[in-house]
């Protein structure tokens, strides 16, 4: 059961079959994960990369409705060389900075979604609009006219929004699929099969 679902958002059928891979090493994922600090053009490219559309990449980046940052992610927004960023609405800001101190620890964190932390709905599309984006990555699809008008359509539309999601979802899981002897699967997920 997800995350997603349990979290009064829409479900889908997962495709079953996908191998495990024989290599896991922490140093082979910089560069194929978007980072909270990313713009559109650079986020729309590492999508792509995996035949991802920017419409996708708008309705994936909704999963921000629902979890918690650690503070460490984005703190550079609220403390740096020019102060506060200016994208964040102010109140907003200062909330951030009263959970978040300049010398915040590793393990604080708040929730992604101020609104409606624990449900899967669109209020993530309709913060942005308020200058609630937690993460540049976040508040740059508001601020970009490329992705502004999926920011919008999701904001008007729930149900529009949860359909992208499922369709972007399975697209997802169509990524780096391994087939053959380029995979197992595994018995234990935490270990390779011996």
């Amino acid at each position: 059961m997800s995350m997603v679902w349990k979290s009064s958002g829409p479900h889908w059928t997962v495709e079953l079959g996908r191998l495990d891979g024989f290599v896991s090493k922490a140093g082979r994922v910089a560069g194929r994960l978007p980072g909270p600090d990313m713009h559109v053009k650079d986020l729309a490219a590492m999508f792509a990369k995996n035949n991802l559309t920017l419409l996708d990449m708008v309705a994936l980046s909704g999963a921000h409705t629902v979890g918690f940052a650690h503070c460490t992610r984005f703190t550079g927004r609220l403390y740096g060389r020019s102060g506060v960023d200016p994208s964040y609405n102010p109140a907003y800001a200062q909330q951030l900075m009263a959970a978040c101190p300049r010398d915040v620890g590793p393990t604080i964190a708040v929730n992604m979604d101020p609104i409606t932390p624990v449900s899967f709905d669109n209020a993530y599309y309709t913060n942005l609009a308020g200058g609630l984006g937690l993460f540049t990555s976040d508040q740059a699809l508001y601020a970009d006219g490329a992705s502004r008008p999926a920011v919008a359509g999701f904001a008007k539309n729930q149900t529009r929004f949860f359909e992208a999601f499922k369709d972007a979802m399975v697209k997802l899981g169509r990524v780096g699929v391994k087939a053959g002897r380029h995979g197992e699967i595994r018995r234990d997920c935490t270990a390779f099969n011996t």
